[in-house]
């Protein structure tokens, strides 16, 4: 048996073909831009528990509970694909690399870990590159001024500016710095009156970011209910708070936003961190204002200026923002 079958099976390539992108430790050498319909994921984890009065709290893992998974693809030529999977490959799946997610600079520079790719080959010299890489170290929260995954300017409010909306500016009003973001709900020049403290201020912390017109909503009416053996049903009103407990929960869609409003509701979600709850009304059929949190979204590129995202909502039952969330 020839000698050359015993190899390490952890690496596909050999000589130094790649090495120039292997010893870099980042992508951008080889130039290359994620196709357009490449994806991301947000997620969050957190421990909840229930209490007797149907509150329940939320508690985030960790420092790093929202985590991201990039699905990316390229288009390349031969040499570009062997020297994309022997770059990671190179990392072994635990070695973390400096990642650019995009051109269009809705992201920051991020360090990840590449934990799938896969090769189609097309034709001769045309092949689709496709790889997961994992943001999971990344305590965002701790970043407060300027997050850690959306690529933002950090900006204070001024008087006499000309805004437009999807603007995020950071004010002193709060003492919790994580508090004091709000988000431009139209266009205008700033003053003392539209300030974010204004009597007719132009600004908001909720959740104002309407949805396309195709939306769903389950609400399951939750009573006390007694069945008597081989008789009937009893049923008795429900106490407070808990006739729609829990089945409120809905998921948006947007449809080819521009990057400016996709990067508002980044910011918005990520300060959220996936756990911190929010004020939001329902923009048709009720009129009632709801509290809710944010334990997803997925963001996908269309086109130049043009992105698709869903956002996951989940309702607190009782309506409650906790003091100094």
């Amino acid at each position: 048996m020839s000698e050359s079958l015993f190899y390490n099976r952890n690496r596909n390539f050999s000589g130094a073909d790649g090495a120039a992108l292997e010893a870099s430790g980042h992508l951008e050498d080889y130039g290359l831009t994620p196709n357009y319909g490449s994806s991301v994921s947000f997620k969050s984890s957190s421990n909840s528990y229930t209490t007797d009065d149907f509150y329940y709290e939320l508690v985030p893992l960790s420092a790093n509970s929202l985590t991201a998974e990039f699905n990316v693809q390229y288009s390349v030529h031969e040499h570009n694909a062997s020297g994309l999977a022997n770059f990671f490959e190179s990392k072994s799946g635990f070695t973390a690399f400096e990642f650019n997610a995009d051109n269009s600079g809705i992201y920051k520079n991020l360090s990840g870990f590449c934990e799938q790719y896969s090769i189609q080959v097309n034709n001769n010299q045309n092949f689709t590159f496709n790889a997961k890489v994992a943001v999971d170290t990344a305590p965002n929260l701790f970043n407060w001024s300027g997050n850690n995954f959306t690529n933002l300017e950090f900006q204070g409010w001024v008087p006499s500016n000309a805004y437009k909306k999807y603007d995020v500016v950071h004010s002193g009003i709060n003492n919790n710095n994580l508090n004091n973001f709000y988000y431009c709900t139209g266009d205008h020049t700033s003053s003392a009156a539209n300030s974010p403290a204004g009597a007719s201020t132009m600004w908001t912390q909720k959740f104002f970011f309407e949805p396309d017109q195709t939306q769903q909503f389950n609400v399951g009416i939750k009573s006390d209910k007694t069945s008597f053996k081989n008789s009937f049903v009893q049923r008795l009103g429900g106490k407070k708070n808990t006739q729609n407990i829990a089945k409120f929960d809905t998921s948006y869609s947007y449809t080819n936003i521009t990057d400016l409003q996709l990067k508002s509701m980044l910011h918005f979600l990520e300060n959220k961190g996936g756990y911190r709850r929010f004020e939001h009304d329902i923009p048709s059929v009720y009129n009632r204002p709801k509290v809710y949190y944010s334990p997803s979204w997925n963001h996908t590129w269309v086109y130049a200026n043009s992105n698709n995202l869903t956002v996951t909502l989940v309702e607190d039952p009782l309506g409650i923002i906790p003091t100094g969330s």
